[in-house]
């Protein structure tokens, strides 16, 4: 927005020089070359200006779709020692639902907490996160011990229910039993 600004203000500085250039040819010299020379540049501007408007209108409309910038995307996930170690870490590039849980064999978890230190407080399906709209969301699967969720943006810790679908961003911390998850 503000590089929008900037350019109209030059390209209004161009259109004065070339005002005044017309309007009073006899005080200036190189009248030619100062009247092409602030003609493209104002053209230049011009462009810009059109070309930051089409940049904040995609912008403006990643935003009221609520999708992601690149920067904010969500491409992994991290188990966390209390120490702030990272244990594991699962990529969740090209995938559209993630299964988190402890593998028995007789079932298939995306994120096996089986081996993690606090395993016999995770369900064997205990959490599912799903992708939609550009979007990730956890939803507990009627767990024993639940999933609560750490806000980035603000730094409280939120109690799901139960088959409710929480939105879930980028530094945001999932507490699957007492195992820490960070999404980054």
């Amino acid at each position: 927005m503000k590089e929008r600004g900037i350019d109209l203000i030059i390209a209004a500085v161009c259109i004065t020089v070339i005002g005044i250039v017309f309007f009073y040819p006899d005080q200036v010299r190189g009248r030619g070359i100062i009247m092409a020379t602030a003609a493209v540049l104002l053209i230049l501007f011009l462009i810009l200006a059109v070309r930051d408007t089409e940049d904040n209108k995609q912008t403006v409309g990643r935003l009221k779709l609520g999708l992601p910038t690149e920067s904010e995307l969500i491409t992994e996930i991290v188990l966390l020692s209390e120490e702030d170690t990272e244990l594991m870490t699962w990529d969740l590039y090209g995938k559209m639902a993630v299964v988190i849980g402890r593998d028995v064999r007789e079932n298939q978890v995306d994120i096996d907490l089986g081996k993690s230190s606090y395993a016999s407080m995770v369900d064997i399906e205990h959490a599912v996160l799903n992708h939609s709209s550009g979007n990730w969301y956890v939803e507990d699967l009627g767990s024993s011990n639940g999933i609560s969720v750490k806000k980035a943006e603000d730094g409280r810790v939120y109690k799901l229910s139960a088959d409710t679908p929480c939105r879930i961003e980028k530094g945001d911390y999932l507490y699957v039993g007492l195992n820490r998850l960070l999404l980054r």
